[in-house]
């Protein structure tokens, strides 16, 4: 697929890793035939021609991973001050992970909405999130 331009920065923006595709949303990785999302090493802005290629074989959502700012109070998935989804993802009765267990590599881990929450225990079970499993 091609359209796609490298974006270095989102303006410090704390961004929701499980986003709908759509022009200007990041490109974090995608989803493998094992089921686990491979990550990009570089951030990938998306444009409108990405945006229809990824469609015209099924729902973007199912084949890749997007990130996009985290709109917190406006996002149905935002429940007491957190998302909710996050809170999931990082199931937090999980134990911390090792101190020398490395997370995979993250090109938003720094402005991640789920990692702010969590920290590492986000990290771990990140890539097998599917945002859309039609």
């Amino acid at each position: 697929m091609s359209s796609a331009s490298s974006e270095a920065e989102d303006g410090g923006a704390t961004l929701c890793p499980s986003a709908l595709c759509e022009p200007g949303a990041l490109l974090l990785g995608a989803v493998g035939a094992d089921g686990r999302v491979g990550y990009l090493t570089t951030r990938v802005r998306v444009d409108a021609d990405f945006v229809r290629e990824a469609n015209s074989a099924g729902r973007a959502t199912a084949s890749f991973r997007f990130a996009q700012p985290c709109e917190e109070g406006a996002c149905q998935q935002w429940q007491g001050g957190r998302c909710s989804i996050g809170d999931a993802v990082a199931g937090e009765s999980e134990p911390e992970p090792a101190a020398d267990e490395s997370l995979p590599h993250c090109s938003i881990r720094s402005q991640c909405r789920w990692f702010k929450q969590s920290g590492p225990r986000a990290c771990r079970s990140c890539a097998l999130v599917i945002t859309d499993l039609a």
